[in-house]
């Protein structure tokens, strides 16, 4: 998925949708296309925080593109900006589903915007899907639902505090790596759960593997 346009044509302008319009989106799209890029996203966050977590400090780096050498440096410059940019693919799945943060809970998005996509405008062989609710997505955390919530809220709060402004109290006290790392599991599994398999459709495969290191 492309976030930014080349240079060419100017798009049409936005115009905001009345609200009785019914919309509809490319359901085979989203399933195929914008879902997996924002799902890939999370899963590499997911990936790359086990990582970090187990090496506790940053390490030394090289990243090899058809086998020639083309960076080198810390850890911490290919890790960063990835796990900055998987938690806001987080809180925009979450609130795809239905979910949002308000006062310290998980609760459901009430009102959308015109211009947003969201699991309800999704249609496939005669199935629409609805949103997902607090309860559900806490849920399927079955041994500690309410340790899930602080995890969803933790991954949100870490999106809209930590990245997309700059706040003053966040910095001093940020989401914890382990819960924001169980945010992402529990993510892509209700993206799973109320997207993929209500519909019939498996989930693309993941586009990267990593290796174990030798001790």
């Amino acid at each position: 998925m492309h976030v930014f346009r080349s240079a060419g044509r100017a798009p049409r302008r936005w115009r905001r949708h009345s609200s009785n319009v019914s919309r509809h989106v490319n359901t085979a799209d989203h399933l195929e296309r914008l879902l997996p890029h924002r799902l890939d996203a999370v899963a590499i966050l997911e990936l790359m925080l086990q990582f970090r977590l187990k090496w506790e400090e940053p390490k030394r780096m090289q990243i090899f593109v058809e086998d020639r050498l083309q960076f080198q440096g810390s850890t911490s410059m290919f890790l960063n900006p990835i796990l900055e940019v998987g938690v806001l693919h987080i809180r925009a799945l979450l609130e795809y589903l239905g979910l949002k943060e308000r006062a310290g809970h998980s609760v459901s998005v009430r009102a959308r915007k015109p211009d947003d996509s969201a699991i309800e405008l999704l249609q496939h062989n005669g199935t629409t899907l609805v949103a997902v609710s607090p309860e559900q997505a806490c849920a399927i955390h079955t041994s500690d639902p309410a340790y899930a919530e602080q995890c969803y809220v933790a991954a949100i709060e870490a999106a809209n505090k930590g990245m997309a402004h700059f706040t003053v109290n966040y910095p001093q006290n940020p989401a914890d790596a382990r819960q924001v790392l169980l945010a992402s599991q529990l993510t892509q599994r209700l993206v799973e759960m109320y997207v993929y398999e209500p519909l019939d459709v498996p989930r693309p495969p993941l586009p990267i593997k990593a290796r174990a290191r030798p001790a």
